[in-house]
């Protein structure tokens, strides 16, 4: 009875140690999952290769944090945002990000970081809410490139994969030469092709083409 006693204890040890660790697991899967580098706190060093469209404007982030107590208002909104956003944690972000949008409405650069951040906080699934944010950043400035990869993302999840690709492959050529973007859209970009049956190394020349 003793041996019996202690196989149940030993076996209960077992299970609460496998839970725990596939919590563990989970967790690291949930954060894999939200943790890609934010594009709206990016600043982009290298040089594009189209005269059309302008450097987008970052908003404030992790070095921006001393500011916080002498900016005003909506700046230290949309700080806080960009900080939390920087940070890894998308969700915390949308709410501060909110209040920013909201003191600044014509701000497409915050417009595009909210979507982003809500974006993000929904494991890379652009909604029905983030996709407004990205077109109407996209009304008021066609050329935002932001606003430009999360709309050509939306068009991949809902079917559309030939003009997504297209797009992917028109901001590539644009901003290929930064590695955070030249890392994101590589990261998308075959799904796209595979769709609509373009091989990797089509995907490339077409990539480089016109740069």
């Amino acid at each position: 009875m003793a041996f019996t006693l202690r196989s149940i204890c030993a076996g209960r040890r077992l299970y609460i140690a496998a839970s725990m660790a596939g919590i563990g697991i989970g967790a690291i899967s949930a954060i894999a999952l939200t943790r890609l580098p934010p594009l709206t706190t990016h600043r982009i060093t290298a040089p594009l290769n189209s005269a059309a469209t302008a450097l987008p404007d970052p908003i404030g982030s992790l070095p921006d944090l001393p500011k916080l107590l002498t900016s005003r208002p909506p700046q230290k909104w949309s700080i806080l945002g960009g900080a939390l956003l920087d940070s890894g944690l998308p969700a915390l972000a949308v709410p501060a990000l909110e209040q920013a949008v909201a003191d600044d409405r014509t701000n497409t650069s915050l417009r595009a970081a909210l979507g982003e951040a809500l974006a993000l906080s929904d494991h890379g699934k652009i909604s029905e809410r983030a996709r407004i944010e990205f077109e109407d950043v996209l009304q008021a400035n066609p050329n935002d490139l932001v606003a430009r990869f999360y709309m050509a993302h939306w068009m991949l999840q809902n079917g559309k994969p030939k003009p997504a690709l297209v797009k992917f492959v028109g901001l590539m050529r644009t901003v290929g030469n930064d590695p955070l973007w030249y890392a994101r859209l590589w990261q998308i970009m075959p799904e796209a092709a595979q769709q609509v049956g373009v091989s990797r190394l089509a995907l490339e020349a077409l990539c480089v083409a016109g740069m």
